[in-house]
């Protein structure tokens, strides 16, 4: 990967550089990029129409190959169910001690919304 990147970034600048010292006028490579713009997306437009047939025919395979996989795999073990019963009640006993964490705090803003009502007030 570190090479392919340094070899963009190296194309990059040096492309840059080619359109900064380049001895013609702005018009003239306003064109010339124009031009080479152009070419690269109808390249790429090329390239891409076929692309989602290959895409399609790599997706059944995979379908195909997750399908033989699921075939031959073990039934679940009954211990799944009892580690996810486990999981089950702990997750509802995280839910009831965050309901009483945000009733303290609801409780506690409230008070302290009253206290500064009175203040106002005063």
């Amino acid at each position: 990967m570190g090479r392919i990147s340094s070899f963009v970034t190296g194309a990059a600048l040096g492309v840059i550089a080619a359109l900064l010292l380049a001895p013609q006028t702005g018009e003239q490579t306003r064109a010339l990029v124009a031009e080479k713009a152009n070419a690269v997306t109808g390249e790429a437009k090329d390239f891409g129409a076929g692309f989602p047939a290959s895409a399609q025919d790599a997706i059944k395979s995979a379908q195909e190959k997750a399908a033989s996989f699921t075939k031959g795999a073990a039934p679940a073990a009954p211990a799944a169910s009892v580690a996810d019963d486990e999981l089950r009640e702990k997750i509802e006993a995280a839910r009831q001690r965050i309901a009483a964490q945000v009733a303290a705090n609801a409780e506690a803003t409230k008070a302290a919304a009253e206290e500064v009502q009175e203040a106002v007030a005063e």
